[in-house]
């Protein structure tokens, strides 16, 4: 009698959740497995710098038995395998960086060129070069006839100074949904008004030298089914709010997803003019930007249609307006900000944004050492409506010792029963105090949890136990090492001062912003403001504030490395390595080294 599991039904459901190393060991089981397991271990190929010297890696007869099997190829050498490209017959994703695309060997690109004219199955394809090249225009030429079915383009730190090259890039792009273009450098770039991108769905520009502002807005235009925009603009430019505002949402009627930095934006209400300009706004991801009342105020205009808002390294963001997109946004899933105050929350509303799936806040207490059982309960009691949330982030992101929301029963935690979808559990950095009892709680009722990161006890020897206690119940611990913090003389501190420090500085930003709304009030910015020498100066000014944020959070997906494939952060670019990038974690394919 066959055994369930020998069942190609039961057997194609298990494979996509199996290891690398237990799909090796599912493969000696029997003939039947290995026949069917293969595919899944060959699916993805990393072929390291050195490949022919690595012991680690098949020889290349093996790799040529089995390239009918890869889907996914990565190539960080390419010399000497060019009789394993011609046995390559069913790629769907090609990664190509390191070395050799940098220092490019003779026969490299007409390889390559070879390569793609074997595998019509090609969706997606990453560059990453080091400004000293870019593919040929052979190459380029060739992708339309060769790749039909090619879908999604990335390309970082390419170096095109051949007209014609640009002319085969162009024309590539003609045919594709998903387009990224980051750190590029670009020569003697014809007119961009002569190609239109009706399958443009999702653009990525960022820091593209050598294209003006207006030859940027001028190609942003040329795709009027576009819905998702990624938008930088280089330090030393002005990003064009004007023609963006007057240019785009016209040519785009369907744009309803925007990511953009403070880079190029003087004027801290800049952002809230580009909002005014949308007619509709799902996704907004903004770092290094500053959220006055003006642009809230803007912003307030597409809570009823807003998905999702990243403004967690943003400038003057405050308690209050976190309060009111969690009391307004009824279609929001995804939510990342600064710092919510525990007092906000008891003199607010309900929450009404229930269907939320991701949630990132630091949440405050009113007073740090003096903590309020009525704050602590009324802020679980509204997340505890938040039925839907996988994903939760409650602390502050750098060591402080202030306390933050506590994880204890006699605080409310067991109001979270309701959080039955709940994956992940991040305290924060600061210190918990948690007892053997709330441990058991939490893992006897939020039986979905499987991952937990926080400092549970002061007491460092207590943090170990319930760490460990954690863990015997199969939920991973993240490492972290013991932070001076918890054995410094700041816990003598009773916080207080700190806290009326906090609320002062608050109160006079408030301040501030009333005076500049009551002087600018109804003004809008003709093009002499952005011209005049101390705006320039203040530009530069604000730009040294917002850089290190900028460049700290250009990772927007899942960067796809020789090791494996490591988790990102908002942006999709590591600066140290130009290789390739992929923004979608959920498609990234399994990577074998």
């Amino acid at each position: 009698m066959t055994s369930p599991v020998d069942l190609p039904e039961m057997l194609h459901y298990m494979a996509p959740f199996v290891a690398f190393q237990d799909l090796l060991a599912c493969a000696r089981v029997s003939r039947q497995w290995h026949r069917f397991f293969t595919p899944y271990i060959w699916y993805s190929i990393v072929v390291p710098e050195e490949w022919s010297n690595d012991a680690a890696f098949p020889p290349l007869s093996v790799l040529e038995k089995n390239a009918h099997f890869i889907r996914s190829l990565t190539l960080k050498a390419s010399k000497g395998l060019s009789s394993f490209f011609r046995h390559c017959t069913g790629l769907k994703t090609l990664v190509v960086f390191g070395e050799h695309v940098a220092k490019p060997h003779p026969d490299l690109w007409d390889e390559l060129t070879d390569l793609i004219r074997h595998n019509a199955s090609i969706e997606w394809i990453i560059f990453g070069f080091s400004l000293s090249n870019a593919p040929s225009t052979a190459f380029l030429k060739a992708l339309p006839e060769a790749c039909p079915n090619l879908r999604r383009y990335e390309s970082s730190q390419g170096r095109y100074d051949d007209p014609e090259q640009v002319e085969a890039l162009m024309q590539a792009i003609t045919r594709l949904s998903q387009v990224s273009s980051r750190y590029e450098y670009f020569v003697n770039v014809p007119t961009v008004k002569r190609w239109t991108f009706p399958h443009l769905c999702e653009l990525t520009l960022k820091d593209a030298r050598g294209l003006g502002t207006q030859t940027q807005v001028d190609l942003v235009c040329q795709c009027p089914n576009i819905r998702l925009l990624k938008w930088t603009v280089c330090r030393e430019t002005f990003f064009p709010v004007q023609e963006f505002c007057a240019r785009i949402p016209a040519a785009c009627p369907r744009l309803c997803q925007l990511q953009m930095d403070g880079c190029g934006l003087p004027d801290p209400d800049d952002i809230g003019r580009i909002l005014d300009s949308l007619a509709r706004l799902e996704q907004l991801m903004l770092c290094g930007s500053s959220i006055t009342r003006r642009t809230f105020r803007s912003l307030g205009r597409h809570f009823q249609t807003l998905q999702l808002l990243d403004v967690v390294d943003c400038f003057y963001v405050k308690s209050w307006m976190v309060q009111q997109i969690l009391e307004n946004c009824e279609n929001l899933t995804k939510l990342t900000s600064s710092v919510l105050l525990m007092r906000d929350i008891v003199a607010g509303k309900d929450w009404a944004a229930v269907g939320l799936k991701y949630l990132q806040v630091n949440m405050v207490p009113t007073k740090s050492f003096a903590v309020s059982i009525e704050e602590q309960w009324m802020t679980f009691e509204q997340l505890s409506r938040l039925t839907q949330l996988q994903h939760l982030a409650t602390g502050p992101r750098s060591w402080t010792p202030r306390e933050g929301l506590l994880y204890r029963m006699e605080c409310g935690v067991d109001q979270l029963r309701t959080l039955t979808k709940l994956k992940v559990l991040i305290m924060g950095k600061s210190w918990q105090r948690m007892s053997k009892e709330d441990l058991a709680w939490m893992t006897g009722h939020l039986e979905n949890l499987t991952k937990v990161e926080g400092i549970f006890h002061p007491d460092w020897d207590q943090h170990l136990k319930l760490s460990d206690g954690f863990r015997e119940c199969g939920i991973e611990v993240q490492v972290i090492e013991r932070p001076d913090l918890l054995y410094s003389g700041d816990l003598m501190d009773d916080g207080e001062d700190d806290f009326a420090e906090y609320e002062a500085e608050e109160e006079d930003e408030e301040d501030e912003d009333y005076e500049e709304e009551e002087g600018e009030e109804g003004d809008d910015q003709d093009e002499d403001h952005y011209a005049d020498p101390q705006q320039q100066q203040q530009y530069q000014q604000h730009y040294s504030q917002v850089d290190e944020l900028a460049e700290d959070n250009d990772v927007p997906g899942d960067i796809v490395t020789g090791a494996g494939v490591h988790a990102g952060t908002m942006g999709t670019e590591a600066n140290a390595d130009p290789g390739p990038r992929a923004v979608d974690a959920e498609h990234t394919p399994r990577v074998l080294q």
